[in-house]
């Protein structure tokens, strides 16, 4: 089975919770859409065990691009990068980073600087487009209004697929894609929270599955074989 998670923020008690719920094996595979770290306690702790598991794949998040802005950036930009990364969530981080050995230091950003950032993933006849933010897809378009997956995934911008927001999510996207993505909170999509994922009931091209856990919603997990969706409540 093919399971979708993003914006785990350092809640690994959840993230454990979930990988429970969903009887999570080494046959199935797990795709979590970045923002692993940050806000929450256990960041590293959440980090580790998703590079130590090889049916883990991670997407690149706003957070972690903001992370390794701030320890790669250059010289003349780094004090801006770290000031952004801290007042983003990093003061829970950052310390835990700096108390880690060299080489696992060393480990951590070779890996958080290397993720991809989307995946497309077939599952039977229904192609999905997993990234964390979203897809500028206006911005894309043919001279003649056409949209093709492939044109619009070859010219996306790094920043927009990390940060983009109604852009993104109050338009039409891809024709035969279903866009997976994490980032804007559930809350923040629809009037009511409830626990479930939040589905684009207009245009049906889009599942939103970032139910806030950190700041006291749900860990919600989509399984792509069927559609069906899991959740954890924040402890």
């Amino acid at each position: 089975m093919t399971y979708v998670i993003s914006d785990i923020h350092g809640c690994y008690n959840e993230f454990m919770e979930m990988l429970r719920i969903i009887n999570f094996g080494p046959d199935d595979t797990l795709y979590i859409l970045g923002d692993v770290i940050d806000r929450g306690k256990e960041s590293i702790k959440c980090l580790q065990y998703i590079m130590a598991a090889p049916n883990i794949k991670m997407l690149m998040g706003n957070h972690e691009q903001m992370m390794i802005d701030a320890l790669t950036g250059d010289c003349n930009d780094v004090s801006h990068h770290m000031l952004n990364w801290l007042e983003n969530g990093g003061t829970e981080v950052f310390p835990e980073f700096c108390k880690l050995p060299e080489d696992e230091q060393v480990a951590i950003m070779d890996y958080v600087a290397n993720l991809p950032y989307l995946a497309e993933v077939k599952i039977g006849e229904q192609n999905f487009v997993l990234v964390h933010a979203g897809l500028n897809v206006v911005d894309n378009r043919a001279k003649d209004g056409a949209v093709t997956t492939a044109a619009v995934l070859s010219e996306q911008n790094y920043d927009d697929m990390v940060w983009i927001r109604k852009k993104f999510f109050r338009r039409k996207a891809l024709p035969k894609s279903i866009i997976v993505f994490g980032h804007t909170p559930i809350p923040l999509l629809k009037k009511h929270n409830g626990s479930g994922v939040w589905r684009d009931k207009r245009f049906q091209d889009k599942i939103g599955v970032d139910g806030a856990c950190v700041f006291g919603g749900c860990l919600l997990a989509l399984r792509l074989d069927d559609l069906k969706e899991f959740s954890v409540k924040k402890q």
